[in-house]
Parts: structure tokens; C-alpha cells; sequence
């Protein structure tokens, strides 16, 4: 197993050099080809997995964030790439003490994101969320998306169950009945989804895509074409998020061609949310073997 070190950029650099930027040292993450099995579905199936190279890489908490973290709370992400000439399948492991997954007021999700370039994959933009007209496409996990997709999006008698209300449209059991609502007149108590926005919704695939162009202009995407799936035990968490290599208006990999990756980890119980993450300073290259 090797460990890929990462050149650290400094702020300077990030925002003077702009669309320049440094790579990863070492050879190249390799994403070896795989025949007969279900990319889209694929976890621990270690027969699998063993095909595929393990790479340790070395992650820094994200120092353009105020106040600037002591520590780096994710230190190594372990990674795993294979693919099936259509779709391409990442393994993802690193440490993390106590499983978090959000819900209550102040309590946030542990995740993972894997971030691509979308129009050069031999120049990508800024490994920092890209710049204008040069976009970033995101892959993210998180373990409140996990129970989603297991569960259903929780209620808010799930998340506060001795609470006491008089009335609560979204609540009713048999909205029908009780209320003479319909469905979708009861997403009408919901701001978000009355507005259209995604995020409001349930992830039902474990997994959200985003844009962005630089510095908070992150954009969830409506349609999600990814796949993802999550476990917690003794301390570690494994995750798998599977994409198409040829996503239609985002990134694309090519079969035998390289192009760069992004990881970040956010550990929630650590209070980390948004910009407060462990990240890879700079774009690591890949390779999607050919055969």
C-alpha cells in the first residue's frame, strides 16, 4: 500500500495563480477494470475489491475557514477505484471514533465527496471548488443520506419524539383523512420543497451531485444519476459511491485516459459542516485502466 502526499498550497497561491495549480506526488490512483458485476450496486464484496490497488491518501483540515482548525481531524482516507467500462465505483475508508448523523438542531453528519473537473481533465481549475465558467463537479455522501435512503427522510416526531403539537400537516399519518390534504398540497407547508429546492427532498440514493464555480456558488443538481452506500463499525467508516464515467453536462472519465480527483471528509461529531473539513490541498491524478 502506498501513501500519496500531498503538496500543501498556500492561500496565496490558490488565489493569486488561480486556474494554476499543484499535483499530487506519486504514481497516479488506479481504477482497475472489473467484468460481470453490478457497479451501481456494488460494496463489500472483497473478491472485488482486492482487484483494485489500495491507496492511503493524506488529507489537511481546510485552512480557509474561520477560526482556522487546531487539527486536522481526518488524517488519511484510504481509496479503492474500480470501473466496468460504463460506471466507476470508489471504496472509501478513514477513522472516525462515533457515528454521526445528524437530524436535531445543532448536531451535523459525518460525509465524504469525491470532486472532478468538468471541462479539461488534463488542466482542471482551482482544486477549490473551481472558477467561473470552470466548473467542479462533486459527488457527495452523507450518513443522514444513508438513513434516507434506508429509512425514509425522518419526521419531526422522529427526531424529537416527546415533543406536543396541536397541529402539524406534515405529520399526519393519513393526510387524506385527517386533514384533506394531499400530498402535494402538504409539501406546501414545507418552504424548501415549495421553492423547488432539492435539498428539502429525501436522498434516496445516499448521494448528491454538485456544481460549482468557485467559492459559494455550490449548486445541488435536481437529477442524481450516482449510487452510494455507507457502514459504521468499530470505529471506521466504509463507503462506496458509485457515478457513470460519461455523466451528461458534468465530468467525464475516459477508459485508458487520466484525468484528476478531489476527496474531503467532514466528521460531524466534530462539529464539522459546510467549509469545516479535512481536504485534499491539491488534485491527486487518476487513471481508468483500460484493461
Amino acid at each position: 500500500m502506498k501513501t500519496i502526499w500531498i503538496k500543501s498550497i498556500s492561500l496565496c497561491a490558490v488565489l493569486c495563480i488561480g486556474g494554476i495549480i499543484e499535483t499530487a506526488l506519486g504514481a497516479p490512483l488506479m481504477a482497475s477494470r472489473v467484468v460481470g458485476v453490478d457497479t451501481t450496486k456494488l460494496f463489500m464484496n472483497d473478491d472485488i475489491w482486492n482487484k483494485a490497488r489500495e491507496e492511503s491518501v493524506v488529507l489537511m483540515a481546510q485552512p480557509m475557514v474561520i477560526p482556522r482548525p487546531a487539527t486536522t481531524t481526518t488524517a488519511l482516507l484510504k481509496v479503492r477505484a474500480v470501473h466496468d467500462g460504463k460506471w466507476i465505483a470508489f471504496l472509501l475508508k478513514w477513522t472516525d471514533a462515533e457515528k454521526s448523523e445528524a437530524g436535531r438542531l445543532g448536531q451535523f453528519s459525518d460525509g465524504v465527496a469525491i470532486e472532478f473537473p468538468v471541462k479539461d481533465n488534463n488542466a482542471p481549475p482551482p482544486v477549490f471548488m473551481g472558477v467561473k465558467d470552470n466548473p467542479v463537479h462533486i459527488f457527495q455522501w452523507r450518513a443522514q443520506y444513508q438513513l434516507d435512503k434506508e429509512r425514509g427522510m425522518r419526521t419531526i416526531a422522529d427526531l424529537y419524539p416527546n415533543m406536543s403539537v396541536d397541529m402539524y400537516p406534515m405529520e399526519f399519518k393519513d393526510p387524506g383523512k385527517l386533514s384533506g390534504l394531499t400530498e402535494e398540497k402538504r409539501d406546501m407547508f414545507s418552504s424548501g420543497k415549495a421553492a423547488g429546492n432539492p435539498q428539502s427532498y429525501a436522498k434516496k440514493k445516499g448521494v448528491e451531485e454538485i456544481f460549482a464555480e468557485g467559492f459559494g456558488t455550490s449548486a445541488v443538481s435536481a437529477s442524481v444519476e450516482a449510487a452510494a452506500d455507507g457502514r459504521w463499525a468499530d470505529g471506521e467508516w466504509s463507503v462506496v459511491i458509485a457515478r457513470p464515467l460519461k455523466r451528461e453536462n458534468g465530468s467525464i472519465l475516459d477508459v485508458g485516459k487520466s484525468s484528476y480527483v478531489g476527496f474531503a471528509v467532514w466528521q460531524g461529531g466534530k462539529d464539522e459542516v459546510g467549509a469545516r473539513k479535512s481536504v485534499t490541498m491539491s488534485w491527486l491524478p487518476i487513471q481508468v485502466v483500460a484493461q
